[in-house]
Order: C-alpha cells, then structure tokens, then sequence
C-alpha cells in the first residue's frame, strides 16, 4: 500500500505553519435549484444555455480511448488528475468547455446529455460548483458521484484546522489541487473510485496512481526545495488561489481579489492590500495570463512590482494544448519557477 494510501486511511498528514491570509469574500453562488430550472428550460424550448467568457456550449471533447469506461470530469485540473490514473481505461469528457471559468459556470442541456452518457462523474464539489450533484442526480440516477473535496478525511481536515489557525475552509476554498502536498490525497481516492466503477480494472488504477504519487512526491520535494531560501515569505496573487499551496510551504499570501477573479476589491479594501503588501516585502505578483492586464497590472503599477504568469489550471485554453500543457506535473513545476522569481528565491 503507498504512503498517500495510508494517509488516506488513518488520516496523517503534515503541514508546515500558516501564515496570515488577507482575502476578500467571494460573489454568493447561485441557488442550484435556479440552475436545475434553467436546464429543464433550456432542454424543452430547444434553446442552449452556454459559459460567460466562452464561445462554446457544452462539453469539451472526449480524450482517451474510445472503448474505456466513460468518465465524466466538471473541469481542467481534474481531468488532470483522473487522466494519468485512469490510463487507457477510460474515456474522459470534461464538462466545462475551452474558455469557460468554473467560477461563474452555466450549465447546458449538451451537460445533462454528457452526464446521462457517462459511468462516474468527478467534480470540485458544492462551492465551486453548485450545479453539479443535482444535475448529475436528474440526468443520470445511476451515475457514480465523486466529490474530490470528499477526498481530505475528515480527521485530516479537523488536525489542519486546529493546527493552523487560519486554514482556508474546503468548503470555501476550492483550490486544494494547488498544492502538491493535498493532491496526494486526490490520486489514491480516484484510484478507489475508479476501481468500484470498473472492478476488472482495479490493478490497472492502483499501479497507474503509485506511479502518478511517486511523481507529486518529487513534485513536493521540488517545491521544498526551490521555496526555502527567498527574499521574502509573502505571496502576493491576483485572486485567492495560494492559501492551500501557502500552508504548505510556510509562506503568507496576499490576494488582491477574492476566491471568485471577478470579486472586485473597494478602495479601501485595495488601498489596505497595497500596504500590507509594502510592509511584508512583496516582491512580485502572480497572476493567471488573463488577469494580468486588468487589476493586478494595476496594482503592481502602483507598488512597481512585475507580474509573473501562475496557471491555476481552472480554464481549459482554446486550440490543442502541447504535452507539456496537458501534464499536471510539469505544469506545477512551471509555476515554481515564476514563484521563485516572484519571491526571488536562490
């Protein structure tokens, strides 16, 4: 049994001490029951409810081979993860399109169709996405749900919470899978998931997640190493996506928007972050590609610090992605490389 396996079941972990986390609250989420609504609309009028911010509706194209069982992912960083485990036993449809932002996601009637096709569903969980388990549940009674904030037990969670004062809350924040540390537990849980969905298989799953682990546990040793000797511990981003990744690595992060990209800052708010910035000796700020022009362009004008490229892996890019693009791990260790450069790390 590998050590993440063990983890899972006992519920050891270790984390290094949190720092303070400055974070604005999120835009409140749509009721689901609205959204559920809006489907059955859509589906009985003939008319397609799409994704802000995309040019497409409904899901992205099926990867993997076409005689594997049919897995369903909501979007890009899980299907990051079922994919490697999963291996050439799966077929894998994402739900969410190229362009489409989990955040403030619409589901279409192309959705429902997608998941009454498939065998297991895969998703963030509530929070992000509080469309998923209803519209799952009425398009498909038989499909399988896997919610992946189900994959930290729940002693781990209460032994975080109580040994970090500050801990983001996984039923807040969502971005578990931006930590190497946490993403550990996600392998051995879809290995499990995957096995009860396709028994015959088992084997297959549980060597394909030994083989993923041993490179998430290299992934982490990466990161300890090239974060321990920066300039500076604070972590300033655009939105707030690092708390999970700085619980790991001791580091603060200072967000300029919320959990949500398009959660706004006031002025006040803005003008407390630009000076928690300057006296914890931010020397960089991390932004997906697409925020880098709008408000944390803004805010490094105004404290002339430079912007360094992070990928959350949520939005799924139009065009076909290179292999580099497409693999979890070598996109992690890409964004160590412009953390560094952020902390100005040795």
């Amino acid at each position: 049994m590998s050590d993440s396996q063990n983890r899972l079941q006992d519920g050891r972990h270790s984390l290094p001490e949190l720092s303070a986390t400055v974070r604005d609250n999120h835009i409140p989420i749509p009721a689901v029951a609205a959204l559920v609504i809006i489907i059955v609309f859509s589906a009985a009028s003939g008319c397609t409810v799409g994704s802000r911010g995309s040019n497409q509706t409904g899901p992205a194209p099926a990867t993997g081979h076409a005689d594997g069982i049919p897995v369903i992912t909501s979007f890009r960083p899980l299907t990051l993860l079922v994919a490697p485990v999963g291996g050439d036993h799966i077929t894998i449809t994402q739900i969410l399109p190229p362009g489409a932002d989990p955040h403030d996601y619409e589901p279409s009637p192309d959705d429902a169709l997608a998941l009454r096709n498939g065998k297991i569903f895969f998703y963030d969980g509530p929070f992000l996405e509080p469309w998923a388990a209803t519209l799952a549940a009425s398009a498909n009674p038989d499909l399988q749900l896997v919610s992946f904030a189900d994959a930290i037990p729940g002693p781990v969670y209460e032994q975080m919470k109580s040994r970090y004062p500050g801990f983001p809350n996984l039923a807040e924040d969502p971005h578990l899978w931006l930590s190497p540390q946490l993403a550990e537990y996600y392998v051995p849980y879809v290995a499990l998931q995957l096995s009860k969905a396709d028994p015959g298989n088992a084997t297959h799953y549980q060597n394909n997640a030994a083989a993923f682990e041993g490179r998430l546990a290299q992934l982490d040793s990466d990161y300890k190493a090239g974060l321990s000797n920066c300039s500076t511990r604070t972590v300033l981003s655009s939105h707030a996506f690092l708390d999970y990744t700085s619980a790991a690595y001791n580091l603060t992060p200072i967000s300029i928007a919320g959990m949500n990209p398009d959660a706004e800052p006031s002025l006040r708010q803005m003008a407390a972050i630009i000076q928690e910035a300057k006296s914890s000796g931010a020397r960089g700020v991390l932004a997906e590609p697409e925020e880098a022009e709008d408000l944390s362009k803004s805010v490094s004008s105004e404290l002339n610090l430079p912007v360094y490229p992070f990928t959350t892996m949520e939005v799924l890019p139009p065009g076909r992605d290179k292999p580099e693009d497409s693999d979890y791990v070598s996109i992690m260790e890409n964004n160590l490389v412009e953390m560094k450069r952020a902390m100005a790390c040795r």
